[in-house]
């Protein structure tokens, strides 16, 4: 009977705070995306290097030349320097 009583707490608490518990809830969800979207940004800025000598991509500028915005690829796509993502 002991490991029920932390359950009974458990279940009490989230009787007694349902806004509390889905407020904790929904946090805990955001952290859990927020650290899998930063473990995939760094996946492909790992591999962005080769990717962009393997499709001969070109840096894009502004219109002054001044400021560095994106990559031209030969596949078609655009690229943004801070997402390099395929």
């Amino acid at each position: 009977m002991p490991p029920a009583k932390p359950l009974q707490k458990l279940t009490a608490d989230i009787v007694r705070n349902p806004l509390h518990s889905l407020l904790f809830l929904s946090l805990a969800g955001a952290v859990i995306v927020l650290l899998q979207l930063y473990s995939s940004l760094n996946d492909d800025d790992g591999a962005w290097e080769q990717f962009k000598i393997d499709h001969h991509c070109q840096l894009q500028t502004n219109q002054s030349g001044t400021q560095r915005h994106s990559w031209l690829c030969d596949d078609g796509k655009l690229y943004y320097r801070w997402r390099q993502q395929r």
